[in-house]
């Protein structure tokens, strides 16, 4: 069965991957919505985290030539201080309200991206602190970290080139941290590698394939490209999940 539902997920992944390749992030928010369809949210979270990890390795040398370092470090800090609050959510909250949460929160979160507002000062270390904080907090419990620290770079002084290089550094540190957490914990079965035997290569190919793109002709803005997407997907799980609870 796990075959199964793993190809039925395999275009939602592989989608995921051109857009992470891209726009440097976006996969895990997209990808964590489609496996939810079939999986419980402790296994698609560790899933698409893992698979995160390992496709973003080849974005990091270029990465490491253009990420601003100082914004990097605290929100790494951050994040380690979020990963045991996002774990708590984790464990307390039922799988199937957690799907609907998930959805809600990236709805929001999508929202947040999309308005002009930005009520804190970017330069501020307690700022960039908060941040990574949140960051790591959603991203061990749902997948859902990426969004706020799009939120937190899209009000920063940093180029396009510089935020996304940052923000492919910080995924990589912080959800290695996070797996390493969930595997540690003994939340992880066989499905994990089983799912990484079958979609490791293809994830691997489309992040390739979005850098290429990216390499050609870098977006004027993030935004533009992977807000839609994610609005789209959060709906189709919002109406799944909520399906399923009034089941």
């Amino acid at each position: 069965m796990l075959v199964e539902h793993i190809w039925y997920v395999l275009p939602v992944v592989i989608f995921a991957g051109i857009v992470r390749g891209y726009s440097g992030f976006g996969f895990t928010v997209i990808a964590v919505v489609g496996l939810n369809f079939f999986f419980e949210p402790q296994q698609s979270v560790v899933i698409v985290l893992s698979l995160d990890v390992i496709c973003s390795l080849n974005l990091m040398k270029q990465a490491f030539e253009q990420a601003h370092y100082p914004t990097l470090k605290t929100l790494i800090i951050g994040s380690v201080l979020g990963i045991p609050v996002g774990y708590c959510f984790l464990l307390l909250i039922p799988p199937s309200i957690l799907k609907l949460l998930i959805c809600i929160a990236i709805l929001i979160l999508a929202g947040l991206l999309f308005s002009k507002s930005r009520p804190f000062n970017a330069d501020k270390t307690q700022t960039k602190l908060g941040f990574g904080v949140a960051s790591g907090a959603g991203t061990v419990s749902a997948s859902i970290g990426g969004p706020m620290i799009v939120y937190y770079m899209s009000s920063s002084n940093l180029s396009t080139v510089n935020q996304r290089a940052t923000m492919i550094l910080f995924f990589v540190a912080s959800e290695a941290l996070a797996v390493a957490t969930l595997i540690g914990s003994g939340l992880v079965d066989s499905t994990l590698s089983n799912a990484l035997l079958i979609l490791t290569l293809p994830t691997l190919i489309a992040v390739q394939y979005g850098q290429y793109l990216f390499n050609r002709k870098p977006p004027q803005s993030l935004k533009s490209f992977a807000l839609p997407v994610m609005v789209t997907v959060a709906l189709l799980g919002i109406g799944n999940s909520a399906m399923s609870v009034v089941a």
